[in-house]
């Protein structure tokens, strides 16, 4: 069988709503021991990552009788491998509309691979250690000059990377590092990409005869606002430039269409995705999607190995034709593709409309709430903007700037059982914008994080709804956060702040770690005391949960005054800390 077919076998895809896949995620009927009790728990940084679907799992489990190596024919086991991972392959192609020229790549665990994989085939991508010693080797054949204007070239007259303002890092610090100059494009009035800006920088005279580039997030990982993709990819194509988007963050929730019928100019080059943040992908592969188009001719494979070859002697080796089989050493992931090819089929499934309608209705529920509570700072635009319902914010401290982002992502998971993030994002550039923070403070904020003081670190707490949090999720979602910024600052007494690293620890009750056990594995047993609550508990719980933080913090003295860092970083505190 060659590359084609799709896993669906040419079927309609079933319709699939909300509240199936919620029956059918992973933990979302789950119940864990906390330090203030037994909680519901509450998965809301489907951002960072997707949940497990049973339903792809029981699937996953029933082909490994005929699990195999692919690159074979000649059995059973073989042929069933190859043929399910081309028809994955074929699936997401499909799911992206990549079109015929389309190929697909599987790298890494996330976009940081598939980008770094893009990288290595247009050639920006150099290992530190190789530039190191090409300069070391060009210093002792030319001088020190010489050699320094060489490797000064290899950056400042290859090609011309345009990012745009709210990039992740794996989008932006790796082309940094790469062959390239890398130019970024700034914010307009609505907190978006500056069309305008952009087509400054590709018609600026500097350029002139350098390959060019650009590589966007198609979504902020951090506010949620979405890019006009192919607004942006017809500006890079009108002056000569490559478009390549990340989905990592909206992937999951939109619409990706890499050839649209009738706007060739409108097409993606490259795309890159991180399925295992769908849901029923954790455990899936990064994807790189590319038009072969682009992919450079009479080169070998950014890694020669296995499968990429088809004859090898003692002194000579020669490479396939097939891009897909090149840029695929070694085993491929089985397992990775299909759960990534079924976990957008998934999203298929539910339909994008419903995805983004539903979606679209809890960010409008959330804002109208915190927007009018003063005490709650959402970064970024609001819902005028096209955004997904990823919101990152702070919680005012009535007597001391902020509470800590990382004692709010705490006091969330003691009290109440959510699951969230606190940090940068890994959008340290977007982070500087958003959070006002001046070149000098950054400089003094970089220089603690050199001496080891990673706790003053600036940043936010993120939480992302999701299509298949239900009304009585986002209601508990948008009342805990209240709950912080009446009552927040009276649980600080109750923790312990490490300055090194920004870790917030009760004093009086340490939970156990998870720890992996063959014993455990032997058992079955389930991590941490996990349990499962019926749809009646959940909902009984969830309204429990809010009146015992309620009756704790009652019983709490509200504090006076809040505690003060050692003179040397007293004017980097941006938040209350323990009396």
């Amino acid at each position: 069988m060659g590359r084609g077919g799709a896993l669906s076998c040419g079927m309609e895809l079933p319709r699939l709503t909300p509240n199936a896949l919620r029956a059918q995620t992973l933990g979302a009927d789950a119940v864990v021991q906390t330090p203030f009790g037994e909680r519901p728990l509450v998965y809301a940084d489907f951002t960072a990552s997707g949940r497990q679907l049973a339903f792809v799992e029981d699937y996953l489990r029933s082909l490994a009788p005929l699990y195999a190596n692919s690159h074979t024919e000649d059995s059973l086991t073989g042929r069933t491998a190859t043929h399910l991972l081309h028809q994955a392959e074929h699936a997401i192609k499909e799911a992206v509309h990549a079109g015929p020229s389309g190929r697909v790549v599987c790298c890494g665990n996330g976009s940081t691979g598939a980008i770094h994989k893009l990288q290595e085939i247009l050639g920006v991508a150099i290992p530190p250690a190789t530039l190191r010693d090409l300069g070391l080797r060009l210093t002792g054949a030319l001088g020190d000059e010489a050699a320094g204007r060489l490797v000064y070239d290899l950056r400042e007259k290859g090609p011309v990377v345009f990012v745009g303002p709210y990039e992740h890092h794996s989008n932006e610090v790796t082309w940094r590092e790469g062959l390239c100059t890398v130019v970024e494009v700034c914010l307009n009035e609505q907190g978006q990409i500056c069309l305008d800006d952009l087509e400054r920088h590709l018609t600026d005279p500097q350029w002139e005869g350098r390959t060019l580039y650009g590589s966007f997030s198609a979504g902020s990982n951090v506010t949620g606002v979405l890019a006009p993709v192919h607004d942006i990819a017809r500006v890079l194509h009108r002056h000569g430039a490559l478009a390549f988007f990340d989905y990592a963050a909206s992937g999951p929730y939109v619409e990706i269409d890499m050839a649209p019928d009738g706007d060739p100019d409108g097409r993606l080059d490259a795309i890159f995705l991180s399925p295992h943040k769908f849901l029923g992908g954790p455990g899936s592969s990064g994807l790189l999607v590319f038009d072969a188009a682009i992919y450079p001719d009479g080169l070998a494979p950014t890694v020669g190995g296995g499968g990429t070859v088809v004859y090898v002697n003692a002194t000579h080796h020669d490479y396939t034709d097939d891009i897909e089989a090149r840029e695929t050493a070694g085993t491929p992931g089985l397992y990775q593709t299909l759960r990534a090819a079924i976990a957008m089929q998934v999203k298929a499934a539910v339909g994008v409309d419903a995805i983004r309608a539903r979606e679209h209705a809890h960010l409008e529920r959330v804002i109208d709430r915190w927007a009018a509570d003063e005490r709650i700072e959402i970064l970024g635009p609001g819902a005028e903007v096209e955004r997904l319902p990823i919101v990152s914010f702070n919680v005012r401290d009535p007597k001391e700037g902020l509470l800590h982002p990382r004692f709010v992502t705490v006091l969330l998971c003691d009290l109440f059982g959510i699951q969230s993030r606190a940090g940068c994002s890994c959008a340290g550039p977007y982070g500087h914008h958003l959070l006002g923070i001046t070149e000098h403070m950054s400089t003094r904020f970089r220089q603690c994080m050199a001496d080891g003081i990673h706790g003053l670190k600036p940043g936010w707490a993120r939480i992302g709804f999701h299509y298949t949090h239900d009304d009585d999720e986002v209601d508990f979602l948008i009342r805990a956060v209240e709950f912080v910024a009446d009552y927040g600052a009276r649980f600080l007494p109750l923790y312990a702040f490490e300055v090194e690293t920004g870790a917030w620890t009760l004093r009086e009750d340490r939970a156990p770690d998870v720890a992996l056990s063959i014993a455990d594995v032997l058992a079955g047993a389930a991590p941490l005391g996990v349990g499962v609550a019926s749809e009646a508990d959940r909902r009984r719980l969830l309204a429990e949960t809010l009146a015992q933080a309620e009756r704790i913090a009652l019983d709490l003295p509200e504090p006076t005054r809040s505690g003060r860092l050692a003179d040397d970083l007293a004017d980097l505190q941006f938040f209350a800390l323990p009396a």
